[in-house]
């Protein structure tokens, strides 16, 4: 007889820490009641906390009223969710293209662009993570995800050009006038490739280690893109409606992208997503060329629109910025005494740093950490680029006991690699 457990694919049977029964805020609960905090706040979705109540209510209530519905047909719960999504957002005339996951926003949002422009070739940045279906993954950096998923033109060319972006963790590399060109040469190449229908990034590399791209580096991306004739697309799926600091990027720069994509946040553990932008443009893309089944589930849309009261209400930015200064505080603090710790970086309620020995990454110290943090009963992700960052995304609504608690804890986990990798 094969045990329940073994039953899972290896591909996605691979968890961090126990089985978990329950949440509230930041804590998950085993069935004997243990308390685990999650400081990966569910993937970054879960930016409320687990169970937050004002989401458990309206999907409760909706449920209880209609659960689905199929695409091609409406709901209350998805028209007022688009509204409020519109209401919110940077853009004059808005459009909204809801979608069931964050990877099929970014699909969509090529589509878009596809249509917009006439256009077939993208540019995308290393260290970018944009899901794992086909299109996205040819804007993912990491080529062991691509192994059984690549395809190509039919001329053979591949119509994606991977551009560079200074690394902030070394201030000062490269400089803005080697970004620019280095930028200009992407499109040079994307331009040979069918045209640039759209350049894309994260405002924000959270997969691979809260990298945060410079507001005056959104701006020369901004402009060179809408210059040769492409859309600038942010993919703010990680980032958007508050968890970076400001509900959307957008308020930072001096062009706005032409689409925004949502998603983490929006649903707080339900799945959503969207792409929203101006409706010229959206709605290039004609009828019924991005349909799915689950997109606009009323559900899920009641789960959002809750999500966004709180958002407002609650100054979910705001709230996120004073997290992110007690963070870096309390982790500078912390690598002073620790100078392994290195790269310390905060945007919001994201954090990360590196853990360097010798001037060299070690993956193993980042591993120790987040182990010895597991054993705390603190769940914590580690990755980067070398493999040797930790990342701290706790959810943004933090109460002082929940901060104590990721912060001692965290420290005991850095001391104890410290002591065992003969660094203290």
């Amino acid at each position: 007889m094969t045990s329940e457990a073994s039953t899972e694919a290896r591909s996605t049977g691979s968890t961090l820490g126990p089985d978990f029964t329950s949440g509230s805020g930041p804590w998950l609960y085993t069935e004997d009641g243990t308390a685990w905090f999650d400081g990966t706040a569910g993937s970054g979705a879960a930016t409320l906390g687990h169970q937050h109540p004002d989401v458990i209510a309206a999907v409760t209530a909706q449920a209880g009223r209609l659960a689905h519905t199929g695409c091609k047909l409406g709901s209350d719960a998805r028209r007022r969710l688009i509204g409020r999504i519109g209401a919110l957002s940077p853009y004059a005339e808005p459009a909204v293209l809801p979608t069931t996951t964050g990877a099929e926003a970014v699909e969509s949002a090529l589509k878009i662009a596809r249509a917009a422009t006439g256009h077939r070739a993208v540019v995308g940045f290393r260290y970018g993570f944009h899901g794992k279906t086909a299109g996205a993954l040819g804007l993912t950096w990491r080529a062991e995800f691509k192994t059984y998923s690549g395809f190509a033109n039919d001329d053979g060319r591949a119509p994606v050009v991977i551009a560079e972006l200074p690394d902030p963790r070394e201030p000062g590399a490269g400089g803005a006038a080697g970004f620019a060109a280095g930028l200009s040469a992407a499109l040079d190449a994307a331009d040979r490739r069918g045209g640039t229908a759209a350049v894309i990034l994260e405002p924000v590399q959270v997969t691979e280690g809260v990298l945060d791209v410079a507001p005056e580096l959104l701006d020369e991306i901004a402009r060179q893109a809408h210059s040769r004739g492409a859309l600038l697309i942010l993919d703010e799926i990680y980032t958007g409606l508050g968890r970076a600091g400001r509900l959307f990027t957008a308020e930072l720069m001096t062009e706005k992208p032409d689409l925004t994509l949502l998603g983490k946040t929006l649903g707080n553990g339900f799945p959503v997503g969207a792409v929203v932008g101006e409706r010229a443009v959206v709605d290039a893309l004609p009828p019924g060329v991005q349909t799915s089944t689950f997109s606009g589930h009323p559900v899920s849309c009641a789960a959002a629109e809750a999500v966004l009261d709180v958002v407002v209400r609650e100054d979910l930015a705001g709230r996120a910025q004073q997290l992110g200064k007690r963070l870096r505080a309390d982790l500078d603090a912390l690598a002073a005494r620790h100078p392994w710790m290195r790269a310390v970086r905060t945007t919001g309620a994201l954090a990360a740093f590196d853990c360097v020995r010798d001037g060299r990454p070690v993956p193993e110290l980042a591993r120790a950490v987040t182990g010895n943090a597991l054993r705390g009963r603190l769940l914590l992700f580690g990755g980067g680029p070398e493999g040797a960052s930790v990342k701290i995304v706790p959810p943004a609504l933090l109460d002082d006991d929940g901060y104590r608690f990721l912060i001692d804890t965290l420290g005991t986990a850095v001391a104890e690699a410290a002591r065992n990798g003969g660094l203290i």
